[in-house]
């Protein structure tokens, strides 16, 4: 399989992942959380968000629509 078949996979089994994890994220099944210091403190909605995000990012890569950047780990 040549690289942008590859990376087209991979991009869509991580869109599939992403969504399964935003399911149980909005189905209360799964919380997020950090301690910062004095207790832990629900981040879940934050989670949420940058689900979402991801998923447009991808979405934006795989189709044609898409600018064909993406952003690097600290930008998002």
């Amino acid at each position: 399989m040549r690289a942008p078949g590859r990376f087209i996979a991979w991009s869509k089994q991580e869109q599939s992942t992403l969504q399964q994890q935003l399911e149980l994220l909005a189905s209360g099944k799964v919380r997020t959380g950090e301690d910062r210091g004095d207790g832990w403190v629900d981040t879940t909605d934050q989670s949420i968000n940058r689900i979402r995000k991801r998923l447009a990012e991808l979405e934006e890569l795989l189709t044609e629509a898409g600018s064909g950047t993406a952003s690097k780990p600290g930008e998002r």
